[in-house]
């Protein structure tokens, strides 16, 4: 019986069921690196790797049986090692991988904060540390979608109700915001998610932030960071 590898690279199957078609084309350099950073991270030695070629799942080599893989979205790789027989990693397609090159790509990440106490309802600095408005803040390069908000900050004083870090777009207040309770004094820290095209901005659009307190509390050193995701 002919000895051979299967290296799962587990973590790298996303996006199994989207129902992408299959296409058929060469491999980019992206996957290549991509596929030899799995192989090494099993223990095959990257300058040992002679060529990586992507496995036509309809005609498997003999040496490998596996029943019912779902060509749409994942794909086969051997890798030839020199002095050593075939490895074979089963991982995202190609397809998938640009997909997931392309979305991280797309992502930024927009600084905003204050240092020290602050006592009242105030729109945060950049991380240029001009102070915001309704109407000064970052001009967005490309449309695009806000895909995430974290903020941490130390409350000084207890009182009853929230903190609530809120976004703008163009002046008007987004519907997405992180919130603190303000029972207790420390440091505390919130983030949230949500899917692209859900909070949009065009090109051009004005995003700045504000931290809104009720009276009488005081909290110290606000740092939120806003994450973006570009379309074009």
């Amino acid at each position: 019986m002919k000895r051979f590898s299967v290296v799962f690279a587990l973590g790298v199957i996303l996006l199994l069921g989207t129902g992408v078609l299959a296409e058929s084309f060469s491999i980019s350099d992206n996957t290549e690196k991509f596929v030899k950073k799995i192989a090494s991270n099993r223990g095959v030695a990257e300058e040992s790797i002679t060529s990586i070629t992507q496995v036509d799942l309809n005609d498997l080599p003999e040496e490998v049986n596996i029943q019912n893989i779902d060509d749409t979205a994942i794909a086969m790789y051997q890798i030839e090692v020199e002095g050593e027989k075939p490895v074979y990693v089963i991982t995202a397609s190609e397809m998938e991988i640009k997909k997931q090159v392309e979305n991280l790509l797309g992502k930024m990440l927009l600084n905003f904060g204050t240092p020290g106490e602050v006592s009242e309802s105030t729109f945060l600095s950049s991380s240029a540390g001009v102070k915001g408005s309704e109407n000064k803040g970052y001009a967005m390069i490309r449309s695009g979608s806000i895909t995430g908000i974290s903020t941490n900050l130390e409350v000084l004083n207890s009182g009853i109700g929230e903190a609530e870090v809120i976004i703008f777009k163009n002046g008007e207040v987004v519907g997405f915001r992180n919130t603190f309770d303000l029972s207790e004094n420390g440091i505390k820290s919130d983030y949230d998610t949500v899917g692209e095209n859900i909070v949009n901005f065009n090109k051009g659009d004005i995003i700045s932030v504000k931290v809104v307190l009720p009276s009488g509390v005081f909290i110290k050193d606000v740092n939120t960071l806003l994450e973006i995701t570009a379309k074009e």
